[in-house]
């Protein structure tokens, strides 16, 4: 059977129709062309990137309180209840999680450095970025100065498993970030220990990237500091889980799945600790609360006696892990052997500012 072809020339209208959409078209793909030179990587600038933060709380009790919006802003995976938040009554009203005790990884951190403290004789200069501490250690002025070093934290539950998506900042200062850094500096080296009597390899130092997948497993305590009559607490870390070879696969996150996944978000701090004269602090500008540990007048008699009464916080249960209960003591019965700059470089008679 043949068919006759019936079809009929296409109309102008339909010509012109589809001579407009290959117009069209043309003028889409020219559209999407991009200048060669775009590509060139001088155009590329790594930024620092805008975290979420939590704060340092030198009272008692003390810890590292992460504020509700941070929590949200961190993308926590499940969201405490009200009665594991605790409000802290500072210069402003501050409600939050507060960890005693955590299981955390340190992504990065930055070098030691000096600044203005947030304190009103300071003036313009409150919170000014002055230079890396080893530069300028020896012209710290310890009334109207601070040394100060952001750390880019992944907190842990009991099973290793990240609480939040996205790195919290915590910036650690004076007597705080000596004490951590103490206590970080210890427990990386007896980790890397660790890994080579485990895997029968000969001791070696390891680099940031390798040592953030240590898991640090931190108690953090209010420990009074200062002489006479002008101690007050700082936040101290007590103790920290001591690595062994026969816990080392608790303490260390070097499964491949494991590895991928923590590695995987150095990728959202890229830029974090590059530092310039204009690069620091890290935590974006204006969005950390300004708060003291203590009010004011702590330093006079006078104000001494009108101080308001001792505020209440709400105590966070925090998960324990009864197979990790060898810790070093980083009290003041046991001190960490580490080169670490002396606690006499800052003074203990004023309120420590955020």
């Amino acid at each position: 059977m043949v068919r006759s072809n019936n079809a009929k020339a296409p109309t102008k209208t339909v010509q012109k129709f589809s001579e407009n959409s290959n117009t069209q078209k043309n003028k889409t793909v020219d559209s999407c062309e991009i200048d060669p030179e775009l590509f060139n990587r001088e155009y590329n600038q790594t930024r620092k990137p805008s975290l979420p933060y939590g704060i340092i709380i030198n009272d008692n009790p003390a810890g590292i309180l992460i504020p509700s919006d941070q929590l949200a802003k961190a993308e926590w995976y499940a969201m405490p209840n009200v009665e594991e938040l605790t409000t802290v009554e500072l210069t402003e009203k501050v409600t939050g999680l507060l960890l005693q005790k955590a299981r955390m990884l340190v992504l990065a951190f930055v070098p030691e450095y000096i600044r203005y403290k947030d304190i009103e004789e300071n003036g313009e200069l409150a919170g000014t970025f002055i230079g890396l501490y080893d530069e300028y250690r020896d012209y710290l002025d310890k009334k109207t100065q601070e040394v100060c070093s952001e750390h880019a934290l992944i907190f842990l539950n009991s099973k290793n498993q990240p609480l939040h998506q996205i790195p919290i900042v915590v910036r650690f200062r004076n007597v705080a970030l000596w004490s951590f850094k103490s206590a970080r500096e210890e427990f990386y080296r007896n980790l890397e220990r660790a890994f080579a009597d485990r895997f029968g390899r000969d001791y070696s130092g390891k680099n940031d990237k390798w040592r953030s997948l240590g898991v640090l497993n931190v108690e953090f305590r209010a420990l009074k500091e200062g002489e006479g009559k002008n101690k007050s607490f700082c936040c101290k870390t007590y103790s920290i889980t001591r690595p062994t070879p026969a816990n080392f696969h608790k303490l260390f996150l070097g499964q491949k799945q494991q590895k991928e996944l923590i590695w995987g978000l150095h990728n959202s701090i890229a830029g974090f600790t590059d530092a310039s004269d204009t690069g620091l602090p890290v935590i974006a500008a204006g969005v950390e609360p300004k708060v003291q540990a203590l009010p004011e007048s702590v330093t006079s008699r006078k104000g001494r006696n009108k101080l308001s009464p001792p505020r209440k916080i709400a105590q966070v249960e925090a998960e324990t892990d009864s197979e990790l209960e060898d810790k070093d003591d980083f009290s003041e019965a046991a001190e960490v052997e580490v080169e670490v700059d002396s606690e006499e470089d800052f003074d203990f008679d004023e309120p420590a500012h955020y």
